[in-house]
């Protein structure tokens, strides 16, 4: 059996291996947005690795003793190791350096990035906690953060980055939806890219559950969604109603999306607006087909007269 003596110098020669490989120069040509190596060899690097550790002690004294910037950005992607620390989920080091005055708000590169700040990360990746977006409005951050950056469009041009934190938390947390607007979030607040806020993000997602929360907390349900014409060779827009959205959602019969969907329903019915005398969009059966699978004809109309 082993001793526990050479158990704890097993486990020093791994920590110091670990933290000896990330001192080894990178090509930060190769390195994505969540590497605290982007750091590596300025002004900030001993309080990138402070960051990554959680060390607590010496995130401070680097910060108050040796003066080192806590907004400072690397140079590559312009983020800030507040950023990072929210994008790898280190609780205390967000915790700490937003103590010592770090800004929630302030995005990375707008030129050639998305614009992005702290809020919007802590918003769109499953990965972080609900508790760093908690922690972050708590301490400024703005729960109506918009991207103001740009995107690539695919064919090399450059467009507005302009979706918001709300939008990106439709796709990655329930929870964090809930957090935004009760922090403040405006539920209608549209951009350029968003089209009608997180109800048009809610639809993508096929999220009925959080549709319905939305559309509780104020979401405008006579606003109009935004559509292409896909058989058109010039791909016109066209407008169309939430009734005719709600027409396009095709779920299971037992399942829980479904049954959200009836209450989105009920909700608007309450509201005036009788989605069962709506008429079928084009494209329906062939989205009912696809998702159900009706056996004949006759299941092909039971399933219609369902959705």
């Amino acid at each position: 059996m082993m001793s526990s003596k050479f158990i704890f110098i097993t486990l020093s020669i791994c920590a110091l291996s670990l933290t000896g490989c990330r001192d080894i120069p990178a090509n930060k040509a190769d390195l994505l947005g969540d590497d605290y190596r982007l750091f590596q060899g300025t002004i900030a690097w001993d309080l990138a690795k402070a960051v990554e550790d959680q060390n607590v002690a010496e995130i401070k004294r680097q910060v108050k003793k040796l003066k080192v910037p806590v907004d400072y950005k690397e140079e590559k992607f312009g983020g800030t190791l507040l950023m990072l620390a929210v994008r790898t989920n280190k609780y205390r080091s967000v915790k700490t350096l937003l103590s010592l005055g770090a800004n929630p708000n302030t995005p990375n590169d707008t030129v050639h990035n998305f614009g992005r700040n702290a809020v919007i990360f802590a918003s769109m990746f499953h990965s972080v906690s609900a508790d760093i977006l908690r922690l972050l409005l708590e301490n400024g951050g703005n729960p109506n953060s918009v991207e103001c950056g740009v995107q690539e469009d695919g064919f090399g041009n450059f467009d507005p980055a302009c979706n918001s934190a709300l939008s990106y938390a439709v796709f990655a947390s329930f929870e964090k939806v809930k957090i935004l607007v009760e922090a403040g979030a405006d539920v209608n607040l549209e951009t350029s890219a968003t089209d009608v806020g997180a109800m048009d993000a809610a639809f993508a997602h096929q999220r009925m559950d959080i549709l319905l929360y939305l559309l509780e907390h104020g979401a405008d349900y006579h606003r109009k969604f935004e559509r292409v014409n896909l058989d058109d060779p010039n791909y016109p827009t066209f407008k169309v109603s939430i009734l005719y959205e709600l027409r396009l959602q095709a779920f299971p019969l037992d399942s829980k999306m479904y049954q959200e969907k009836l209450k989105v329903i009920a909700f608007l019915k309450r509201r005036g607006l009788d989605y069962w005398k709506y008429p079928y969009p084009d494209g329906t059966i062939e989205i009912i087909k696809r998702e159900m699978g009706p056996e004949d004809e006759r299941q092909l109309q039971y399933f219609l007269k369902k959705y």
